[in-house]
């Protein structure tokens, strides 16, 4: 494999490891908001079952629920963990035909307009967690941040990976 073909692999893998962690992601935030939310509407729909007018706290919390499953649907989490499941398939078939596949040039050119194809369906990308996926994936290489390839792994510091799921991070760059 040339280096032009291994690099189309790497960013293929690379984007199935990344879809991977969006789909996780927005698939947690559909289970604890629907969590939260089921869990806040039990404590009003006990509070109506007793006599007597409800304490403002618990309205708030009705409100509190309202919102969460208001948010839950308008930013559409489901949805969101279905698209990076569908994309990362799309990723992982195409690994699957590079791996497999006969290298020459002709194949290059369908594997790359192919990848060309599924990122035209990709949403914007969050820099910071697609330099942790490909450092992820460097390592997973068998290639260490102390050995002699070191200058291809990139620095993404603690807040840019708190916030890697929120802030698109333009400014980061692969090394």
């Amino acid at each position: 494999m040339n280096d032009k073909q291994y690099g189309l692999l790497f960013d293929v893998r690379r984007s199935v490891r990344y879809h991977d962690r969006r789909r996780s992601f927005f698939e947690q935030l559909h289970q604890i908001t629907g969590g939260l939310t089921v869990l806040l509407s039990g404590s009003v729909l006990f509070d109506i079952a007793r006599p007597g007018d409800s304490p403002s706290w618990l309205l708030a919390v009705s409100a509190i629920a309202a919102v969460l499953a208001a948010w839950d649907m308008v930013v559409g989490y489901a949805a969101k963990t279905s698209l990076h499941r569908d994309l990362k398939k799309r990723f992982a078939a195409l690994e699957m035909d590079i791996v497999g596949g006969v290298e020459s040039d002709e194949t290059f050119a369908a594997y790359s307009l192919e990848r060309l194809r599924i990122e035209q369906d990709e949403p914007p990308i969050y820099r910071a967690l697609d330099l942790l996926c490909h450092n992820e994936l460097l390592r997973a290489e068998g290639f260490r941040d102390k050995d002699k390839g070191v200058e291809h792994f990139s620095q993404v510091n603690f807040f840019q990976r708190l916030t890697r799921h929120f802030f698109h991070w333009a400014d980061l760059a692969i090394v």
